[in-house]
C-alpha cells in the first residue's frame, strides 16, 4: 500500500493563487537554476571499481545508461512550461470553492461533438523531436520533482497532480481508454478497480471516453502527458480525429492541460482545430532538437557541455583526456541524438576493457558502431548527408521545415545554469578519484588528501583532468624562483711578464711596424 503524501499548504507565490489547495499543495515554483540541479542525474564512478576484472566492469558501466541526465536549455524551459501548465489548469478548478462542483457536474454531459475551433484554451501543448533525442526521459524526470497523489483530508480529496498515458500502437479509443485507467489504478494503487469497473466487453467508445472524462475531474488531474501521440497514424483518420478532438475538449470542458511527446510524424497528425488549439497556446510548442554544435556564447555548445559530463564517466584505471577528434568523431556517428551518443560511449567503453587496452581510439569507435550500431547507420547516413530527401525516408528523424516555421521558437534561457554544482555525493567521489590519481602520480599518501581537497575547492566545476592541470600549475607557482646573485667586483693588479705585448702596446704604441722590430711577427721567407 502506498503512503500518498498529505498535502501542506504554501503561501501563495502570486496573487491569482491565493485560496487554491491544488496549487498551494505544489512544491514552489523553481527557479532554472534550482531546475537544473533538480533534475540533472550522473551515475558514480567509484574508485575500486576500475580495479574490477573487465567482465564484472562493464555491469557498473550500465549506469550510463539508466542514469546520465545533463541538463540543457531544453530541459529548464520543458520544466516552466509544465509547471505553468499545471497551475493555469488548476485555477478554474478550486476544490475550496462551490464553482469545483459545477465542473464536475458538467462531465456528466460530456459529450463528442465539439466545434472546429474548439481547443482555445491555451491549455493545450507538445514536445516534438526525432527519436532518442531524450524526450520521454525529460519529461519524466520533471514530473518526477511532483509527488503524483496529493490527499486533501480537510476536503476529502484526492488530488492526482500528474498522469502519463502512452497513446496504443494500434491507436484505437478502446485501448486508449484501457491505458488511462491502467496508469490510473497503478498512480492511486488502487488493485485495478477502475479498469474492472470501467472496461467491459460491451463498452463501447462513446462510453469509455465519458468516463474517462469523469475520473480524470473528479480526481483533479493537473496535467494530462499523452506518449508517442505518432502511433495514432496507424489509425484511419476518423479514429484520430476524434480521439485529438475529445483531448481538446477536455481542456474546454474541465479544464485538463495535455501535453502531447511525439516524433516528428505528429505534425502531420494534429487537425485544423488542434492546430488552431496549439498556435493559441500561451506555453509554445517544444521543439526537442538534435544537439547542436554551433556556439554564440563563447561558453561553448550544448553538444560540447554534454559530451564532457558524459566523457568523464570513465571506468578505466587511467581516465582518457577529451580531445576535439574524439568529440568530433562521437557527433559525426551520433549527430547529436543524445541516446546515440550515450549508447555508442557505453558500447565503446566496455570493448575497451574487454580487449585489455583501456582507451577509447577512432579504429575502436569505428568498429563498434559499424559492428553493434549497425541497425541505425542508414538513419544516421541520412542525417550525415544533409539531404532532405534522404533525410524524409525516416520520418522520425527531423522536424519538418515547414512545422519550425509554423510553430514558436524554443523559448531561450539566456542565464547559464545547466552547468550546476555538484552534488555533495558527487564531490566526494571526485576527491577520492583525484585523491588516488594524485598517488599514483607519486605526491605521497599522507599529502595527497590535502592537495585534491584544495584543487576542489578552487575548482569546484572542474572534472578530473581540469583539476590535475590545476594542481600542476599551482606546484609551478608555488617552485621558489633561484636568485641571481650579483658578482663581487675585485679590482686586481696585473701581472706582466718579459715583452708583454700589453706594455708594448702602452709604451711604443701597437702599430704593426712596432710590432715587427720588436720581433713580435714572424717571417714566413725564412721558414720557405
Amino acid at each position: 500500500m502506498n503512503m500518498f503524501k498529505t498535502a501542506t499548504y504554501i503561501d501563495a507565490e502570486i496573487t491569482e493563487y491565493e485560496g487554491h489547495p491544488l496549487i498551494n499543495a505544489l512544491p514552489r515554483i523553481n527557479s532554472p537554476q534550482q531546475t537544473a540541479e533538480l533534475i540533472r542525474r550522473t551515475p558514480v564512478v567509484r574508485p575500486e571499481e576500475v580495479e574490477l576484472p573487465a567482465y564484472i566492469r562493464r555491469h557498473a558501466m550500465l549506469r550510463i545508461m539508466d542514469g546520465f541526465l545533463y541538463p540543457t536549455k531544453a530541459h529548464l524551459q520543458l520544466e516552466q512550461t509544465i509547471s505553468s501548465m499545471i497551475r493555469q489548469g488548476y485555477l478554474s478548478r478550486n476544490i475550496a470553492n462551490k464553482s469545483y462542483q459545477e465542473t464536475l457536474n458538467s462531465t456528466a454531459e460530456f459529450t463528442q461533438h465539439v466545434s472546429r475551433n474548439a481547443g482555445n484554451e491555451a491549455l493545450v501543448s507538445s514536445v516534438i523531436g526525432c527519436s532518442g533525442a531524450g524526450k520521454s526521459t525529460a519529461v519524466e524526470a520533471v514530473l518526477a520533482s511532483y509527488d503524483q497523489v496529493i490527499m486533501h483530508p480537510i476536503y476529502q480529496h484526492v488530488q492526482l497532480v500528474w498522469l502519463k498515458v502512452e497513446c496504443p500502437h494500434d491507436a484505437s479509443v478502446k485501448s486508449l481508454c484501457i491505458n488511462f485507467f491502467r496508469a490510473l489504478d497503478l498512480a492511486l494503487d488502487n488493485n485495478n478497480q477502475y479498469e474492472k469497473q470501467y472496461v467491459k466487453p460491451r463498452s463501447n467508445a462513446e462510453m469509455l471516453l465519458g468516463d474517462f472524462a469523469r475520473i480524470a475531474a473528479l480526481h483533479s488531474i493537473g496535467l494530462l502527458v499523452i506518449d508517442e501521440i505518432q502511433h495514432l497514424e496507424r489509425s484511419n483518420s476518423g479514429v484520430s480525429e476524434r480521439i485529438l478532438r475529445f483531448f481538446v475538449q477536455l481542456t474546454n470542458t474541465i479544464k485538463l492541460p495535455i501535453l502531447f511527446v511525439g516524433t516528428p510524424k505528429a505534425y502531420e497528425l494534429f487537425s485544423p482545430s488542434m492546430r488552431s488549439a496549439r498556435r493559441a497556446s500561451q506555453f509554445g510548442s517544444i521543439n526537442w532538437n538534435r544537439f547542436n554544435t554551433t556556439d554564440k556564447t563563447g561558453k561553448g555548445s550544448d553538444w560540447d557541455r554534454f559530451f564532457e559530463r558524459l566523457w568523464s564517466l570513465q571506468w578505466f584505471k587511467s581516465p582518457q583526456p577529451l580531445t576535439d577528434e574524439i568529440r568530433n568523431l562521437f557527433w559525426d556517428y551520433s549527430q547529436g541524438i543524445a541516446h546515440v551518443a550515450v549508447t555508442l560511449f557505453y558500447l565503446s567503453q566496455t570493448r575497451a576493457v574487454t580487449i585489455g587496452k583501456e582507451i577509447i581510439t577512432k579504429e575502436l569507435v569505428d568498429s563498434v558502431f559499424n559492428d553493434e550500431l549497425h541497425m541505425i547507420r542508414p538513419m544516421i547516413r541520412a542525417l550525415q548527408s544533409g539531404l532532405d530527401k534522404e533525410i524524409e525516408k525516416y520520418s522520425d528523424l527531423e522536424i519538418p521545415k515547414a512545422a519550425l516555421i509554423q510553430h514558436d521558437p524554443v523559448y531561450e534561457v539566456h542565464e547559464d545554469v545547466t552547468n550546476v554544482k555538484t552534488t555533495k555525493s558527487e564531490d566526494s567521489t571526485k576527491l577520492q578519484q583525484l585523491t588516488s590519481m594524485l598517488e599514483q602520480m607519486g605526491i605521497g599518501g599522507d599529502i595527497a588528501p590535502a592537495v585534491a581537497e584544495q584543487a576542489v575547492s578552487e575548482l569546484p566545476n572542474g572534472n578530473l583532468f581540469d583539476l590535475v592541470a590545476h594542481i600542476k600549475n599551482l606546484e609551478e607557482k608555488a617552485l621558489p624562483k633561484p636568485e641571481k646573485k650579483k658578482a663581487k667586483v675585485v679590482k686586481l693588479t696585473p701581472a706582466y711578464v718579459e715583452n708583454d705585448l700589453r706594455l708594448m702596446v702602452n709604451r711604443k704604441g701597437g702599430t704593426y711596424k712596432t710590432m715587427k722590430n720588436e720581433g713580435v711577427i714572424l717571417r714566413l721567407s725564412d721558414y720557405i
